[in-house]
């Protein structure tokens, strides 16, 4: 049986066995003590978001022709030149389009790898490789237990095959490593008590080595024991602690590096050619930049594509390893302004306020305080694009704002919600977009981001620059402004449009747009955009959009969806 406390919502607050969860039920809430015929958490969770989705999946109640209403734009900067990017400079560039199998065994990514490239995926990321800790839930891959051995989504061979069938039809396999720690083998209370009992803290460790053993025994981990939680999770002491009391943190010595050097050469060996650092933040960028260096040493055939996750939304953190190990990180800090800036109340504020805005509240709501950059805590407007490098790693959702239980910074959105940030982040040129399988397969989010796909593939590859416009409607002139329409417009190197993208962020409301806000580098001359269902409209250069005779032809946008036009020769 699984220990689990239940709120009066019957939604599952903490699990005994799951890792990195806390007992959150204030005391004066009520919860029930259930033994017997549970759901389990995700299929509770499940349960829910599926209500959530048909609670906001509303078909549009008004319509607004945005030429008849008033309007405010908020210009969104956005970088501009891949080529120059700091990360990118002897490198090589990185996938554009990445999509996460998570927890998929390897056979069922090579069975399915045709289709997801038909998508417009360029890469595949697998979930870690190792022996980890028994059990099918997703979380005990990331309690690993033995780097010397490929097993639990497949063995080593099978990992090879598809490695394989990715390199003929030009596809990367991006592996996900743990190295920061080792399985739970006890609770943080145990270790905690055991502190002030040496018989059972001597047990406890004599119960580590056996689980880790026989590479590793209790003195490759770190000691003394220390409880990462609260705040700890963010600041100085992030680095050697063990999580909520109970992961298993391994010390950094010649040892531990060197197995794990080994792990990451049979991965190579296997065929793969990406490398996802999990959990970065609580590894000295010292002590990651070896693994850095042994994965781009002079004499490898391959150029290895590496990133790591960065879970903080305080851009200088992430900087502590961006900027050294020459590596994009996880864009959370990206996430969260989106989500900010497309929200019926306060969404035009939050865009025009900004990126840095928009981390300091959200990291309020953690909290922490956003105090390790001045840039983000001293800024009082958007100054600059709101990614942290144009080869950031983005998403909507990801497993970890998924699976795990409240909220990561506010980011806990079902996949109809995401489906807008979704489009957003498919839809400019730049970066590296890590799409979450559920999204793609969810019928509420399925048929736009499979469209947005496709725009990418078509439009991003040759541009080089995103104007970014979030344009609101004011109803009566006297409410605050609401968020209505997101243009995305891409420019190749030579300033002419390649691709348009009309995002309404709405809920309920059709909009009619007869024209598109654009900066001062707008073409002399029309362009002729093809639309999706194959006709043909014209953008003349002062933003109005017509036929080919140059009559007045505006575009509808249902809500939460979106229009994307591709330039064609007239």
């Amino acid at each position: 049986f699984k220990y689990v406390l239940l709120s009066s919502s019957n939604a599952a607050r903490w699990e005994q066995k799951r890792p990195n969860r806390r007992f959150a039920v204030e005391p004066d809430q009520d919860c029930v003590h259930c033994f017997d015929q549970l759901e389990s958490h995700e299929a509770t969770e499940s349960r829910a978001h599926v209500a959530v989705e048909e609670h906001v999946l509303m078909k549009a109640t008004k319509e607004f022709q945005l030429e008849n209403v008033a309007v405010t734009d908020c210009w969104i900067p956005w970088a501009h030149n891949v080529q120059a990017d700091r990360t990118l400079q002897g490198h090589g560039r990185g996938p554009r389009t990445i999509f996460h199998a998570f927890h998929w065994p390897f056979s069922e990514v090579k069975n399915r790898l045709q289709e997801i490239k038909s998508f417009g995926f360029d890469a595949v990321q697998i979930s870690p490789a190792q022996k980890s800790k028994a059990g099918h839930e997703w979380w005990a891959r990331y309690q690993p237990q033995d780097y010397t051995k490929v097993e639990g989504l497949g063995t080593l061979e099978d990992l090879t095959q598809l490695c394989t069938h990715a390199k003929d039809i030009e596809m990367m396999i991006i592996a996900d490593v743990v190295f920061g720690h080792m399985l739970v083998v006890a609770s943080g209370s145990e270790w905690e008590r055991a502190q002030s009992k040496p018989r059972e803290l001597q047990a406890l460790k004599q119960r580590l080595s056996q689980a880790v053993g026989p590479t590793f025994d209790s003195d490759d981990f770190q000691w003394p024991w220390f409880k990462m939680e609260g705040r700890h999770w963010d600041n100085d002491n992030r680095y050697e602690g063990w999580g909520n009391g109970e992961w298993s943190k391994l010390r950094h010595c010649p040892k531990v590096v060197e197995v794990h050097k080994q792990h990451l050469q049979t991965l190579l060996d296997a065929g793969v050619r990406g490398i996802r650092f999990d959990a970065v933040k609580h590894m000295r960028p010292t002590h990651l930049a070896e693994y850095v260096g042994f994965l781009r040493q002079p004499g490898r055939a391959q150029h290895v594509y590496i990133y790591g996750e960065v879970l903080s939304v305080d851009e200088s953190m992430h900087r502590e390893y961006m900027d050294p190990l020459s590596m994009p990180t996880t864009d959370f800090g990206l996430t969260v302004f989106i989500n900010a800036a497309v929200k019926a109340e306060g969404g035009a504020a939050a865009a025009a306020a900004g990126a840095r805005a928009a981390a300091v509240a959200a990291a309020a709501s953690e909290g922490l305080d956003v105090v390790r950059s001045g840039a983000v805590t001293a800024a009082t407007g958007q100054q600059s694009a709101p990614v942290l490098s144009v080869d950031s790693v983005r998403f909507a959702r990801n497993h970890d704002t998924v699976k795990n239980p409240g909220s990561f910074y506010g980011l806990d959105s079902g996949c109809a919600r995401a489906r807008v940030v979704w489009a957003w982040l498919l839809s400019v040129h730049d970066g590296t977009v890590l799409m979450y399988p559920d999204d793609l397969m969810h019928p509420s989010a399925a048929d736009l981001l499979k469209r947005a796909l496709r725009f990418r593939a078509q439009s991003g590859i040759c541009a080089e620059a995103s104007e970014v416009c979030l344009r609101s409607i004011s109803q009566d002139g006297s409410s605050a402004p609401r968020p209505a329409l997101v243009t995305v417009t891409l420019r190749n190197h030579e300033g002419g449009i390649e691709g348009v993208c009309l995002l309404n962020v709405t809920q309920d409301a059709e909009l009619l747009v007869g024209s598109l806000p654009l900066r001062s580098s707008a073409p002399e001359e029309a362009t002729a955009l093809l639309a999706e269902g194959g006709s043909l409209v014209v953008l003349q250069a002062d933003g109005k959009i017509t036929d080919k005779q140059g009559v007045p032809q505006p575009l509808r946008v249902q809500p939460w969806d979106a229009v994307f036009l591709v330039e064609s020769p007239l």
